[in-house]
């Protein structure tokens, strides 16, 4: 525990993080963030912790403010927890993108990068939403295959962010619940992880099976609120903190927990249709895709027609034909992430259903290619499986991976050929969707 009683920042518990990210490749810290993050900017003074976010241009961004975590700077955990409550009694700033977050990551990658290896976010506020908060949970694989669940708590009549309250976070293997005030507003058991190119997700718990550290933080600006920056009015923003404290569950922690089996929608599943052998693909060999792919991300979700897309933001360019009756894709410019350039076939999925992604693929040279299945903008783009990363080579090969739907059943979902960040052509044929397990 920490409860703040001193005139500095005890350094055997907490480290300064500073800078914007670009150290570690994520100038605004993955978010388009535009603090700098300065030691100047925490202190402790009066039993708490205060960290400030002010409009002062610092090394070319605009505000400086301030970032601690549980992580010495040598990369090891000054402290880590696997499991437990973890909880904090703190008052939030408001304002026009101002983003306080009390946050935990993995203290090693032990399952890759992020978001493989976890990420725990026990409280995060948009300061121009006063009235709520957030806890959320990230996991899956590796970006851009990651994935997250979590829920809102909006503060009774009377209160909000603004005032002190107590966000807690209780770990323990086979569940996660979320608190304010001790009021449970989220929980969940339902979580996964999965190396990329793997057929088979790492065993549960993971990643959630090993320490984590604490972090704290003052961003602003950034993704999280749609790119909004404070008015004047709104800056300084100070985020303060009484004391941060974990515990351990009395008695111990049962391991012997297994993943629960999402409820079938079986009214949705049955008013689905399918074709030939029960694909949900109604054009299998993508028939319909010639010719320069599109720059625009408009689609009718309900056609049974595939879409060639290049995403122009991303430097995606390419064309495509059927060559020997195979669907042949050649990138002009391959782009900088691997959805730079897309082929997207929309179908329905229902929660609680296993399905299984079937194809067969090729390519000039060896090279490898993204494959998920996921929500379009309507769904948040949320990623329903794993992202299987096939390497293909000059041979045709078939390729096949499993996942079950966990999410809301979405009756327009995409699967994703992401062909991008390579110029070598690929063909693809024989693409099915099955349900397996009935």
């Amino acid at each position: 525990n920490d409860e703040f009683d001193g005139s500095k920042l005890d350094l055997t518990k907490w480290s300064y993080q500073t800078g914007t990210g670009a150290e570690y490749g994520l100038d605004g810290w993955g978010n388009a963030e535009k603090e700098y993050y300065t030691e100047q900017n925490v202190t402790v003074k009066g039993g708490t912790l205060r960290i400030v976010a002010q409009a002062e241009p610092t090394e070319g961004k605009p505000y400086a403010s301030g970032r601690i975590r549980t992580m010495g700077s040598d990369g090891k955990a000054l402290f880590a927890t696997r499991f437990g409550r973890v909880e904090a009694r703190m008052k939030l700033p408001a304002g026009d993108g101002i983003w306080p977050a009390f946050w935990m990551l993995p203290a090693v990658d032990t399952y890759g990068a992020w978001a493989a290896s976890g990420e725990i976010d026990i409280m995060e506020s948009r300061g121009r939403l006063p009235n709520r908060v957030y806890g959320t949970l990230h996991y899956g694989q590796t970006w851009p295959g990651n994935k997250y669940t979590g829920d809102r708590y909006s503060f009774p009549e009377g209160t909000d962010s603004r005032d002190f309250h107590r966000y807690a976070l209780e770990w323990e293997p086979g569940e996660i619940r979320w608190y304010v005030d001790d009021d449970l507003f989220y929980k969940t058991s339902s979580w996964w992880g999965q190396g990329t190119g793997e057929p088979d997700p790492w065993a549960y718990p993971a990643p959630f099976d090993v320490p984590f550290y604490v972090l704290l933080n003052l961003a602003v600006g950034g993704n999280f609120d749609d790119g909004r920056e404070p008015s004047p009015a709104e800056l300084p923003a100070v985020m303060e903190v009484d004391w941060v404290r974990v515990f351990e569950k009395e008695g111990g922690y049962d391991m012997n927990v297994k993943k629960p089996v999402p409820p079938r929608d079986e009214a949705a599943f049955e008013a689905f249709e399918t074709f030939a052998g029960g694909n949900y693909i109604a054009d299998p060999d993508m028939l319909e895709a010639d010719g320069e792919a599109m720059s625009s991300n408009r689609m009718d979700m309900n056609a049974r027609s595939w879409y060639f897309l290049a995403l122009s933001e991303f430097g995606g360019r390419a064309v495509s034909s059927l060559k020997d009756g195979v669907r042949e894709a050649v990138p002009k410019a391959p782009g900088s992430e691997v959805h730079s350039i897309q082929l997207i076939q929309h179908l329905p999925i229902a929660k609680g259903y296993d399905y299984v992604i079937e194809f067969d693929a090729s390519a000039d040279a060896e090279r490898t290619i993204a494959v998920k299945l996921g929500g379009d903008g309507d769904n948040g783009w949320a990623v329903y499986s794993s992202q299987y990363a096939p390497r293909l080579g000059p041979e045709t090969a078939r390729f096949r991976y499993r996942f079950t739907m966990e999410n809301a059943t979405d009756r327009t979902a995409r699967l994703e050929f992401n062909l991008g960040k390579s110029d070598i052509p690929v063909r693809i044929s024989n693409v099915s969707v099955t349900v397996t397990g009935l």
